[in-house]
């Protein structure tokens, strides 16, 4: 598999749900112009000249059984985060279920009447609210499975995303083990199972309770990167796009089409792509992506593709998203939001040394040299200075890019160790082996956890919630209304640019 063929395919999931957007969601006559112009950007990007200097240049030459086996543990791992709810499915499932079943069942753009309501505690809410609403969130990801549902029913969507997330999954076990350079199962492991050293902080409150803890992975107020696990199972539709992306920005070439594979970010995680930002800076410094130096290296970045790609997804999606602001009302600096400001302090101190600093000293002596390990660190150390939402969204989404940055890293460590299999003769390699090895086991508490909980309610077939809300025009369940209205639906929708203008 060469450069260009890993990248069209990377690239071709990427814009197939942003080509059915454009398609189903905009007026014909800018839809299709503009669906248009994706694929012109995709086809300039693969004949660039980055391209045609590595197109006879094979990756790695990769076993059929390792491919199946690849295929296998990605359907495997989206059945069990529970992808369709297939299984039982933790919380965030009873919103995506209820996207996607409106998705499939209203009109595009998805617009809700209030008087479908038949919940008295939600129609007593919107009595005081406009007649109409518009669902807008980032959910891209899921129009794929919303086209295959509108043809076949809510089954076939559930099947549809399903299969589409495990396509997803595959591309990104390919990718970690081009990274890694050989056929190995450290990348689909750490996928798996990496996380910060939540198991320390979890334990020390079980042992003697302190205030500050609220819940696995949020031990200090306000401060919170999520693991791996917990985002495939809660945000699929973000971090694999996302994964994929820095996937792309890490093995392919050349800068020349960095704005059209990270612009595509902002399709499916607006935070995610903030996050991304830095990492873009350090592939322009990188050796491997050939930017080259001076006025070589901007003409590089200054390309066609590059601006029309940021231009155009900044005009499509962020006019999209700005027609409902209610999810970022709450926002400001982080320690302005402590008893103490600080208090915060020791919280950050704490919550780098529980997710950042192992991995930063295990990595720090092979990759201290390489600008994306150096931007990724610095991402993570930054990003809790800000807050935005009661959970923090910016935290846990905006340090997503950073974070997988530093999985491919250790996916190239751990692959290269186990390939070799030599015992340390050094006490102080024995001893960082040691310490490693502790890291690894240690982080992978969350996903065990959360594993419990799954198979665990599977089992014993406790009843799921992911049926809770219904769907948004209809809502069950008011418990949920709050998040939804924030979250999920736009209200004067009409005023806004991208629905007065853009809009079907």
């Amino acid at each position: 598999m060469t450069a260009r063929t890993y990248y069209i395919l990377c690239m071709s999931f990427l814009i197939i749900p942003v080509l059915i957007f454009c398609a189903g969601y905009l007026k014909p006559y800018i839809g299709i112009p503009m669906a248009l112009a994706f694929v012109a950007l995709l086809v300039f990007a693969v004949r660039g000249p980055g391209y045609k200097a590595s197109a006879l240049k094979e990756f790695i030459k990769l076993p059929w059984s390792y491919v199946i086996i690849c295929i296998v543990i990605a359907i495997g791992l989206s059945f069990v985060t529970g992808i369709g709810e297939f299984v039982y499915s933790m919380e965030d499932h009873v919103y995506r279920r209820a996207m996607l079943r409106d998705l499939i069942n209203y009109e595009w753009p998805v617009i809700y009447d209030t008087s479908t309501q038949t919940n008295p505690v939600v129609i007593g809410y919107f009595a005081g609210h406009p007649a109409k609403s518009a669902l807008t969130y980032y959910f891209t990801y899921f129009l794929p499975a919303a086209l295959a549902g509108k043809i076949g029913g809510m089954t076939a969507g559930s099947i549809a995303l399903l299969l589409w997330n495990s396509i997803g999954l595959f591309l990104i076990f390919l990718g970690m083990t081009v990274f890694a350079k050989r056929p190995s199962y450290a990348g689909q492991f750490i996928l798996v199972f990496f996380a910060g050293l939540d198991a320390i902080p979890n334990a020390i409150n079980a042992i003697w309770h302190y205030d500050w803890w609220l819940w696995m992975e949020g031990y200090v107020p306000y401060l919170c990167y999520v693991a791996n696990f917990t985002e495939l199972c809660d945000v699929f539709h973000q971090i694999i796009p996302c994964c994929i992306i820095v996937l792309l920005l890490m093995t392919q070439p050349d800068t020349r089409s960095e704005g059209l594979t990270a612009g595509l970010l902002f399709a499916y995680s607006p935070w995610a792509t903030i996050g991304i930002l830095p990492l873009c800076i350090g592939a322009f410094f990188r050796k491997e992506t050939g930017a080259g130096k001076g006025i070589a290296a901007v003409k590089n970045i200054l390309t066609p593709v590059n601006i029309l790609a940021a231009g155009l997804m900044l005009v499509l999606f962020g006019s999209f998203y700005m027609s409902n602001s209610g999810s970022i009302s709450f926002q400001g600096i982080a320690w302005t939001f402590y008893d103490e400001p600080f208090q915060y302090i020791p919280a950050y101190l704490i919550f780098i040394a529980v997710e950042v600093l192992p991995f930063y000293l295990i990595l720090r002596g092979r990759y201290s040299k390489d600008p994306m390990f150096a931007a990724a660190c610095l991402t993570l150390a930054l990003l809790p200075v800000y807050v935005v939402s009661e959970m923090n969204d910016f935290n846990m989404r905006g340090s997503m890019p950073a974070l997988f940055v530093i999985q491919l890293f250790l996916t190239a460590v751990v692959a290269e160790k186990l390939h070799k299999n030599e015992i340390p003769k050094k006490t102080g390699d024995r001893v960082r082996t040691i310490l490693a090895t502790l890291v690894l086991i240690l982080m992978m508490f969350p996903a065990f956890l959360n594993m419990f909980v799954i198979f665990g309610n599977e089992i014993k077939g406790s009843p799921n919630n992911v049926e809770a809300i219904g769907s948004y025009g209809n809502i069950v369940d008011e418990s949920y209304l709050g998040h939804i209205t924030n979250n999920f639906m736009a209200e004067e929708y009409e005023d806004s640019f991208f629905y007065k203008y853009l809009a079907r």
